[in-house]
């Protein structure tokens, strides 16, 4: 009991409504961190071997980018709705149709 009380969320729950779990949030910033992490390590180890000074900061920026991504294409992206039986499907189908 007395491990619980030291982290701090000893008893909660998640707000009502709320379909996000704290599993999820530390699984957020693993990803930011193994991001930078490994892209900013291939960035490292290329600059240790070419003797440059770049290829760290492009790697940190590409292990931004790719995190935030990530992040954002398996939590945020919501994908449009499929079109319904007998809607045109797209733009090249609505201009088929109307001539």
């Amino acid at each position: 009991m007395a491990q619980d009380s030291l982290r701090g969320d000893a008893g909660r729950t998640p707000a009502q409504g709320s379909d996000h779990s704290p599993a999820e949030a530390w699984t957020i910033l693993s990803h930011l961190i193994t991001g930078f992490l490994v892209f900013g390590g291939l960035g490292w180890v290329l600059d240790v071997l070419l003797s440059t000074r770049w290829f760290l900061l492009i790697g940190l920026l590409a292990g931004g980018v790719a995190s935030f991504a990530l992040i954002y294409i398996r939590y945020l992206y919501v994908p449009p709705d499929p079109p319904r039986p007998g809607e045109p499907a797209g733009p090249e189908d609505r201009k088929e149709q109307h001539g």
